[in-house]
């Protein structure tokens, strides 16, 4: 970029060596103070003051450096344990093409291109004439690309990665390597479409939707239903479906049904607790049939949870006990003691379990039914919610879940009186970024990946 942003620099065949990169200046660090008031603080008011300056600007800096971005709710995606490595045949280290190809292939699981992408503004027409799809719509996952020359840009382009994409691609949320003044070079930045591409940082010229390796979908987005009468499941096989594609019945009466990747392979599977018993009943399948495991955790009468605690692998079992608002967690599928036990919030509350970090470790949290406001953290512990907000009004059931495909996880609310889905695509109050109606109404809503089932 001609103000030394990133000079998208991409691996030639005959030519290793990683050219120098001069500190950034330019508009970009006014709207960077919001950022690091958000991170210091995170209150409400100055989340609506981030969202406000995002609205009158092209763009905002959303976290800067791997450290703050891991903390803040977003993600690194872990490039510092991996910049070394050459992806693509890309300069490794501080470089937006190499950061752009180890998300595509190690996190989202893209496949690996059999040809040289060369230097970012190139990405394009390359993966063009190689049959990627290649357009003007943006989606969570894909490359955003800016040619070279474009203004702001040097002569090399720069690349990024669509973590997130606002109703009627209003705006994108991306993450981005090799940006000059902040820490280790990295930022997660929206940027707002409609304004001129003179003003920083501009809309890209180009989103790059890399195909994924067979049996390999994007995480999350997927919604479905328990009923507990018939004690049948219903799911969506993709994002969007408003036909129930996965059905099957399992469990018994007064069963309250789970959703967790019991085997860590990146599918969800479903299972169910017994109120009665405190037995939970899991299954890797998403099909009719006897349980994968059985085991009891804590007494009757609790409200189980299931989440990858410790981020190591498959997801582990919990309960909320309504009674004191104490969460027991365990990391294992079996019976025994709880490796994390502590109290989150009053007694009574409706608790939730998502990584709303998106750091691969599962967080807690809580809705208020009277009040209709969520109240999440992303450590294993007592201590103040991260983020607190309302959204939709009281009494409704809540749901948390992937609903762009990033890694991170957001909420949402199902309305048992009319059956519809509320979802929101930011751990914020406003307004659903998706409303739509799937199944009949008083059902119990589930949300998981199932896409690659």
């Amino acid at each position: 970029m001609s103000d030394a942003r990133d000079n998208g620099k991409g691996a030639l065949p005959a030519q290793r060596s990683r050219p120098g990169h001069p500190a950034r200046t330019g508009p970009r660090l006014t709207a960077g103070l919001v950022s690091v008031i958000l991170l210091a603080g995170g209150t409400t008011a100055l989340a609506a003051t981030a969202a406000r300056s995002a609205a009158r600007g092209p763009s905002v800096i959303v976290c800067g450096g791997y450290a703050a971005c891991d903390a803040s709710g977003d993600t690194s995606h872990g490039y510092a344990a991996h910049a070394g490595v050459s992806y693509w045949r890309m300069f490794a280290g501080n470089e937006c093409t190499n950061y752009a190809a180890y998300v595509e292939s190690a996190v989202l699981g893209a496949v690996t291109p059999g040809y040289l992408l060369g230097n970012a503004g190139q990405w394009a027409a390359t993966a063009a004439a190689h049959g990627v799809v290649v357009n003007n719509v943006p989606s969570a996952g894909a490359v955003a690309q800016w040619d070279g020359g474009a203004p702001g840009m040097g002569s090399s382009g720069h690349v990024a990665v669509v973590e997130k994409v606002g109703p009627g691609n209003r705006y994108i949320v991306i993450s981005q390597q090799h940006i000059g003044s902040d820490s280790n070079g990295y930022d997660w930045t929206r940027i707002n479409a409609g304004f001129p591409a003179t003003a920083w940082q501009e809309w890209p010229d180009h989103f790059i939707h890399f195909p994924v390796r067979a049996g390999v979908q994007p995480a999350g987005g997927t919604v479905g239903y328990y009923n507990p009468r018939s004690r049948s499941y219903r799911l969506q096989a993709a994002p969007g479906a408003t036909f129930a594609a996965i059905r099957f019945r399992r469990g018994e009466p007064g069963a309250i049904p789970l959703v967790g990747d019991w085997a860590g392979r990146g599918t969800d599977g479903t299972g169910y607790y017994n109120p009665r018993t405190g037995w939970f009943h899991l299954r890797n399948r998403l099909s009719a049939g006897p349980s994968t495991r059985a085991f009891p955790f804590g007494a009757p009468g609790m409200v189980p949870l299931a989440g990858n605690w410790d981020g190591r692998g498959g997801a582990g079992v919990g309960y909320y006990d309504p009674a004191t608002g104490t969460f027991h967690l365990r990391n294992y599928l079996s019976a025994g003691p709880a490796q994390y036990a502590f109290r989150f919030g009053p007694p009574g509350m409706v608790p939730l379990a998502g990584d709303w970090a998106g750091s691969g470790r599962t967080g807690i949290g809580y809705y208020d039914p009277a009040t209709g406001s969520f109240h999440l953290r992303s450590q294993l512990s007592a201590g103040p919610a991260r983020y607190v907000f309302r959204f939709g009004p009281g009494g409704m059931r809540p749901l948390a879940g992937s609903w762009t495909g990033g890694r991170a996880d957001e909420v949402g609310f199902y309305d048992p009186a009319t059956g519809r889905f509320h979802l929101r695509d930011q751990l914020s109050a406003g307004p659903a970024s998706k409303e739509f109606r799937f199944g009949p109404r008083g059902m119990v809503p589930l949300s998981g990946d199932w896409a690659s089932a």
